[in-house]
């Protein structure tokens, strides 16, 4: 709601009938001024007169007035311009009439005083139509000032404002007050507070964009509101952090991603990111050769499936050790077979016995600078809620197309104009490179940003964006999601943690489909199942309900409400297990479905997941056999899926996710709490990231090592573990590079590099180092710091959907091993004590009074030492 349509609200003195005005003429956009308003008034008077208007409500194509935002724009006569917000806009038959009340910014100085009366109505920050008078003119009277005032430059506006400001701060306070203390009625009570935080927050929107400078009318928009659907708000009573940072030895001396992506050109062979390859499809023929260069010495060749091969004078190498008299290359080989998603573990170490698999990092222990190991916390991936489609978003129109060679967000990231997105991957892509995809609220696609050759790109958010997707296209090689490495997102330089929440109702019909035998119909919670247009094979769909190892033990119910079918034809629903993106699966159940029918199983908690990677639903129609007419059909309506029994009242599928931002991730230790009603950021842990842009100190720890500081941080705790994401964490007499704590300076970082490994040996060479090796610090703090949350993390918090009873809430990214406990507060039926859908609203507007008060009084500085200067 805009400041206008707030003053609107403001009660108002209905016009006499005789009530002289200044008749508006819609064809020549003239303003008759009588007699009576030819004299405004005697220099510096204040509010003491009244101007009022008369015009035809439908002007122009059909315009009507008294839906615009009317202002009276005037110039006085020291030719200073300002604007008058309408207040008072009556109907009274075809006409409108409203008053321009004269303040000490009209009359300041004697002399003419011109105006026009403008009309406007915007959608966002676009103005889709305004209407304007041509100039009028009236005189001001010389009068006489005893005292010498400041200048109130551009204040007319804001007083009108403030005035209105202080009536709604009143409103939030009072609905505010009902909505936590009358949980009996908190549904009314809830709107009451959110109507009138609407209304603040128009205030602010108005005062903060300084909207009344331009003729454009600013609107705002409230984007924390729940899904209409929604159950309620579910209240965080904890979020805790961890932390988490993957080394290796450097065992590991097969590179399986470069030896076999560059020398085995099949899709059917996929390198993923722990050092296990993943076979799916045929392996024959040529195309499953490849070298391994190796220097002279004893090696153990570990492959426990027995797939890789290699022979040396007729002898099969792999899991037994060999001994090289020379520096060699070995042929190798892949069996020949049908692969169905086999996941191999190839190693080969140094040595006469097999040590433990790891993946490959140049033969050194890692982090390393060339082989980086993630430091991960709750919210490592920002704005991204890590869900990945294999495909890309087109440059043409940027619209999904699916392909082996790229990846891409499934679920659209939120962010609006101006903001700063920077999206970060683990590895340099070339070939397409990565970029950022930005769309309007319709789905219209408006622009891209693309980088190749690079891990780290950066876009600014054009007008009108309301989201964003990324994409990842090496092009040349098949990027499968599950070889994906680390992906963040930050928006305006904050990392965020991500909440999902999702119902009962597991079943997503907008979701993942992973087969379709036919053609199916999708909308509104039914589905329509149509076989091929040559009536040979039976028609179905399967939807993927989720990962399989969430169900063990565990019985899932099906139900349709109603279901439709053509002829003699069953309509059937399975329940099944799948395996990747495979044809692989195995029946459940298998049933005639009936409406209302429900449909159970309860899944083996031995199942065995190596086998079953998730659990899907297949509707198809069929005659008891795989051919079926063309007109064959089956309808699906009200379809649940879910771990409770159905109800007789259908329940769709709801999901919802939230961003919490936060200025880096959450590490052990770390807490966002709850105490008395106020939420609070625990901090053990400090994250630095240092890319050459600060000048670091050098000191000589020796005749072959370099130790460079960095000093300007908060105290450590000197005890405590140092994590880097590309050096490891070294004592003072350990060897090699490494970073270091030292208890002679806790404020100190050290980063010690050794002649020998890496010879960066003065500040210059280390600057230029670092430039193209950034290195990201996470280190413990010596005292844990308390810090206030942002009101935009606030109202996020506050807005956590509780789609039912059984809503599944789960904080994105965080490991099953982690061993942390988030809690939350779901809403409470009609009988509790608390209402968390009231209480929530109650907060947000609590947040939207103090941005009221904290923009109001900043503006009104502002314009005071804007006017101290001018004097």
């Amino acid at each position: 709601m805009t400041a206008e349509e707030l003053l609107k609200q403001m009660s108002a003195e209905p016009f006499a009938e005789e009530m002289v005005c200044c008749v508006i003429d819609p064809e020549t956009r003239g303003i008759d001024v009588p007699a009576e308003y030819q004299l405004l008034g005697v220099e510096s008077d204040e509010k003491v007169e009244r101007m009022y208007f008369q015009c035809p409500k439908i002007v122009g194509d059909n315009i009507d007035l008294s839906k615009l935002a009317l202002r009276v724009n005037f110039r006085n006569a020291n030719d200073q311009k300002d604007q008058y917000i309408v207040d008072d806009v009556e109907i009274s038959g075809d006409n409108i009439t409203f008053s321009w009340l004269l303040s000490r910014r009209v009359t300041q100085y004697k002399g003419n005083v011109s105006f026009i009366v403008c009309a406007v109505k915007a959608s966002g920050e676009e103005i889709t139509n305004e209407w304007n008078t041509t100039l009028a003119t009236a005189q001001v009277l010389e009068g006489l000032e005893a005292d010498i005032t400041l200048p109130e430059e551009d204040t007319d506006v804001v007083k009108q404002l403030i005035a209105v400001a202080t009536q709604k701060i009143t409103d939030v306070q009072n609905a505010t007050s009902s909505a936590n203390t009358a949980a009996s009625n908190a549904d009314i009570k809830a709107q009451e507070a959110a109507n009138a935080a609407e209304d603040a927050r128009g205030v602010i929107d108005q005062i903060t964009k300084d909207s009344y400078l331009h003729t454009t009318t600013q609107t705002f928009v409230d984007t924390v509101k729940a899904s209409p659907t929604a159950y309620g708000n579910a209240i965080p009573e904890q979020i805790e952090g961890y932390i988490k940072q993957d080394t290796t030895k450097g065992l590991q001396l097969f590179d399986a991603k470069t030896v076999l992506s560059s020398q085995i050109q099949s899709k059917v062979l996929t390198c993923n990111n722990d050092g296990s390859v993943t076979l799916d499809g045929e392996i024959t023929g040529s195309n499953r050769n490849f070298t391994i260069q190796l220097s002279a010495g004893t090696y153990y060749f570990n492959e426990k499936d027995k797939i890789f091969h290699t022979l040396v004078n007729g002898d099969d190498l792999w899991n037994k050790p060999y001994t090289f008299e020379t520096d060699t290359t070995i042929k190798c080989y892949i069996a020949n077979g049908e692969y169905g998603n086999k996941k191999i573990y190839p190693m080969i170490n140094k040595g006469d016995s097999p040590l433990s698999i790891e993946p490959y990092t140049g033969g050194q222990p890692s982090p390393n600078p060339d082989y980086p190991q993630i430091v991960h916390g709750v919210g490592d991936m920002g704005f991204f809620d890590g869900e990945l489609l294999q495909g890309y978003y087109q440059v043409s129109d940027g619209t999904f197309k699916p392909a082996t060679v790229a990846l891409c967000n499934k679920n659209p990231i939120p962010c609006k104009p101006g903001d700063k997105i920077i999206f970060e991957y683990e590895d340099v892509i070339n070939g397409s490179g990565i970029s950022i995809f930005f769309y309007k609220s319709d789905g219209t696609f408006i622009s891209r940003v693309n980088k190749v050759g690079v891990r780290k790109i950066e876009g600014v958010a054009p007008q009108d964006t309301t989201y964003c997707n990324i994409v990842i296209n090496p092009v040349s090689e098949p990027i499968p999601v599950a070889s994906a490495k680390h992906i963040t997102v930050t928006i305006n330089d904050k990392y965020a943690v991500c909440v999902k929440s999702k119902g009962k109702n597991l079943l997503n019909l907008t979701g993942e489909i992973l087969y379709s035998f036919g053609r199916e119909t999708i909308f509104d919670n039914q589905v329509t199942i149509r076989p091929t247009t040559d009536g040979r094979s039976a028609p179905g769909v399967w939807f993927v309900l989720g990962d399989i190892k969430k169900f063990l033990g565990k019985t899932i119910y099906v139900k349709a409400d109603a279901i439709q079918r053509s002829g003699n034809y069953n309509p059937r629903m399975l329940l099944m297990t799948i395996k990747g993106n495979t044809s692989v699966r195995t029946y459940l159940t298998y049933s005639y479905s009936k409406a209302g029918q429900v449909m159970s199983v309860k899944i083996p908690d031995d199942l065995d997941t190596n086998e079953a990677s998730d659990l899907a639903l297949n509707m198809y129609v069929n005659d008891g056999s795989s051919q079926v007419d063309a007109d064959a059909y089956a309808i699906f309506t009200n379809v649940y899926a879910g771990l409770s029994e159905p109800t007789n009242e259908f329940v769709p599928y709801q999901s919802n996710v939230t961003y919490i931002p936060v200025d880096y991730p959450l590490f052990e230790g770390d807490k966002i709490v709850r105490r008395n009603g106020e939420y609070k950021l625990l901090r053990k842990w400090e994250m630095e990231t240092f890319d050459g842009s600060v000048v670091w100190g050098k000191n000589s720890a020796s005749e072959d090592d370099y130790l460079y500081y960095y000093s300007r941080l908060p105290e450590k705790d000197t005890s405590g573990k140092l994590y880097c994401d590309r050096l490891k964490h070294i004592k003072s007499a350990d060897l090699g590079i490494g970073v270091q704590l030292s208890s002679y300076y806790p404020k100190a970082l050290y980063v010690r590099l050794s002649a020998n490994e890496l010879p960066v040996n003065d500040i210059e060479h280390f600057s230029e180092w670092i430039q193209e090796h950034p290195l990201t610090f996470v280190y413990p703090l010596a005292t844990p710091t308390e810090e206030p949350l942002s009101s935009e993390a606030m109202k996020a918090l506050y807005s956590i959907m509780a789609c039912d009873e059984e809503t599944e809430l789960t904080i994105v990214g965080v490991p099953s091993d982690a061993e942390i406990q988030n809690q939350f507060l779901l809403p409470r039926n009609e009988d509790g004590a608390l209402n968390t859908t009231a209480y929530c609203t109650a907060k947000r507007n609590e947040i939207a009074l103090e941005e009221l008060e904290n923009a109001t009084a900043a503006r009104l500085s502002a314009l005071e030492t804007q006017a101290l200067q001018e004097v």
